[in-house]
């Protein structure tokens, strides 16, 4: 199995180096288009990249919350995970759903040990 840097685990669970907009598949640039929007601006180089570079979401609250103010690496080691802003972000879309499962898995297991069992390093 290929390892990957956990740098690409987002605070929220989702996989950037997966991500879609990361990947500017052709569906995600599609869905864009027909959105009006110019598909030159979707790009991301993930949640961890600088936030003033190429970051689709730089005002995402569950980034600003976990990482510059609580000082964390991901949600899982809040106290108040999860919260009532991952509660309600769950429900926007299925990945987002799935990202929160990961957090939970990786609460239950420990973030290491998930990591390592998932291939990343």
């Amino acid at each position: 199995m290929n390892k990957t840097d956990k740098n690409w685990l987002s605070p929220c669970g989702i996989d950037c180096s997966r991500c879609s907009i990361y990947l500017r598949t052709e569906e995600e640039l599609e869905y864009w288009k027909k959105q009006g929007v110019d598909i030159n601006t979707i790009r991301c180089h993930g949640c961890r990249s600088d936030r003033t570079g190429i970051h689709w979401s730089p005002d995402c609250k569950i980034l600003q919350c976990c990482v510059y103010d609580k000082e964390l690496t991901f949600c899982t080691e809040c106290m108040d995970f999860p919260c009532n802003v991952l509660k309600e972000w769950e429900k926007e879309a299925e990945h987002h759903k799935k990202a929160l499962s990961t957090l939970h898995e990786m609460k239950k297991t420990g973030i290491e040990k998930w990591c390592n069992n998932h291939g990343y390093e």
